[in-house]
């Protein structure tokens, strides 16, 4: 006997099949007038990657959103013309991608591995630095401490130092082709004087740095050679910061990804350091952060303050049984007492 219900059953598979096929075809054609490549699919929804290997972090790809992760398996789709841009976590760098190709992430931004060998100049891989300037400067100069690095997004900043014992002054310069100033302060921190002129984008500058004793000059001047990008460069950086911000993302994931990457594309140290700072003093737990925060206090030279973040990375990793931040930054404290007899108090001279 016939089953009574087999007509309609058949015929909500077939009112099933022709949605499905209907909707389909909606897809097709919304992708094909997505040609100009600067259209964003609003079909695409937020994704979670269980291993994400960066983000997107401008317009030009057919299918994946400004701020879109990617995961392992994605292939970034540039349109034709177009140039795409994405932060990878493990390479630390900004990419681009260009022309109509298909680009599979997995062979560009791979998992993440601690390699303990620095490629830049820093303390712990010396052997590519430039020689000091002569015997004994090294020892006895002056240490600035900010700015961080030696190219800077700020015009004005804070220029800082490690106290000189006897010292009752200190004289601070800045000097470039015909721009000069100069004060003579009491304390170690200078904000950037008001009434002085801003630096100018494109340009460098020696910081100089002097103890006094009385009216005399002690030991050796602490100088710092610093570069302010062009301005087109410092503003690409800040629209992809303002891109990242507006994301929504944990003030920590920010921080140690995607704002540290953008900020080192460019070599910003100061920035990136005054980031993760200002989520150590927000009261973070997070052991990358501090692990992430030494790393940059090695690349600015600042030993001390990377044995601290490192220490308390440690700590914060046992803690929470993190056994992967654990193992990275115990190679870093090893690497760090492996060059602790070494003399390495001071930067080599840019």
């Amino acid at each position: 006997m016939p089953n009574p219900d087999t007509p309609n059953s058949t015929n909500e598979i077939g009112k099933k099949v022709s949605r499905i096929q209907v909707a389909t075809i909606a897809l097709i054609i919304f992708l094909s007038n997505s040609d100009d490549g600067l259209a964003q699919p609003k079909l695409v929804a937020k994704r979670v990657c269980i291993n994400e290997l960066g983000r997107i972090i401008s317009l030009g790809d057919r299918y994946l959103a400004v701020g879109s992760e990617i995961c392992l398996g994605d292939k970034i789709n540039p349109a034709n013309g177009s140039t795409v841009k994405a932060v990878c976590y493990s390479s630390r760098q900004v990419l681009e991608f260009q022309q109509s190709s298909v680009f599979g992430v997995s062979g560009i931004c791979t998992p993440p591995q601690f390699q303990a060998e620095r490629r830049q100049c820093t303390p712990l891989n010396r052997d590519g630095c430039p020689k000091m300037k002569g015997p004994g400067e090294d020892q006895e100069s002056l240490k600035l401490i900010t700015p961080y690095g030696n190219i800077l997004l700020n015009t004005r900043p804070k220029i800082s130092w490690y106290p000189v014992k006897n010292a009752t002054s200190y004289t601070v310069e800045v000097t470039s082709y015909e721009f000069h100033w100069e004060i003579e302060v009491k304390d170690t921190i200078l904000p950037y004087p008001k009434e002085r002129k801003e630096l100018e984008y494109g340009a460098a500058y020696t910081i100089t740095v002097t103890a006094n004793k009385g009216d005399s000059p002690m030991n050796y001047p602490g100088k710092l050679v610093v570069h302010v990008l062009p301005e087109s460069d410092v503003k690409q950086v800040l629209e992809e910061v303002n891109i990242i911000n507006k994301l929504g993302l944990s003030a920590d994931e920010a921080a140690l990804n995607d704002l540290d990457i953008i900020y080192m594309s460019k070599g910003f140290l100061d920035e990136t350091i005054n980031s993760l700072k200002a989520r150590v003093a927000a009261g973070s737990k997070n052991p990358t952060l501090f692990r992430v925060l030494g790393d940059r206090y090695l690349d600015a030279w600042l030993l001390d303050e990377a044995f601290r973040e490192y220490k308390m990375a440690e700590w914060l990793a046992k803690s929470s049984g993190n056994s992967n931040e654990l193992a990275q930054v115990q190679s870093r404290l090893k690497l760090m007492k492996s060059q602790s007899q070494q003399p390495m108090r001071r930067k080599p001279a840019q």
